[in-house]
């Protein structure tokens, strides 16, 4: 089975704006489908961690990648795209370290994922909704049912 990424969207944000120089944060968030609220989260944080600038021309904000800070930003986004397998290894050995038995691993990793999945659920119809899928609960159930068939 193939290595899963996963990425969020400050992930997608990063990647948008690789390479431009800067860019209003009013068209990120068109781009990226995301409120500019949430944005603005994003963008305060990362501005804190210097990893984006943001500066106003009159009263509209534009953002952009910190120059001095690429390298720094790239362990970033290689720490926020992590494989499934490797997450799933990392929790097998401290599930060792705490001497749980070999047996009762599997099922304590699906019900982590179940717990993580639960945590997301609300998120994720919400943004379905906002794309106009059809039916967001069956794919929800699918997206679930898919992952944890893979625990």
């Amino acid at each position: 089975m193939g290595e899963e990424i996963i990425t969020t969207g400050v992930d997608d944000l990063l990647a948008y704006l690789q390479g431009k120089d800067r860019i209003a944060m009013q068209d990120a968030a068109a781009y990226l489908n995301v409120p500019l609220d949430t944005l603005q989260a994003w963008v305060d944080f990362l501005v804190e961690e210097k990893i984006l600038g943001i500066e106003y021309k009159f009263t509209k904000p534009f953002i952009y990648l910190n120059k001095e800070e690429k390298p720094k930003k790239k362990k970033i986004l290689e720490r926020t795209t992590v494989p499934l397998s490797e997450v799933k290894t990392e929790f097998e050995d401290r599930a060792k370290m705490k001497q749980i038995p070999a047996g009762k691993i599997p099922e304590l990793w699906r019900s982590h994922v179940a717990d993580a999945l639960a945590t997301k659920k609300a998120y994720f119809i919400e943004q379905a909704t906002r794309r106009h899928i059809t039916d967001p609960n069956k794919m929800w159930e699918e997206y679930e049912a898919n992952l944890l068939s893979r625990c």
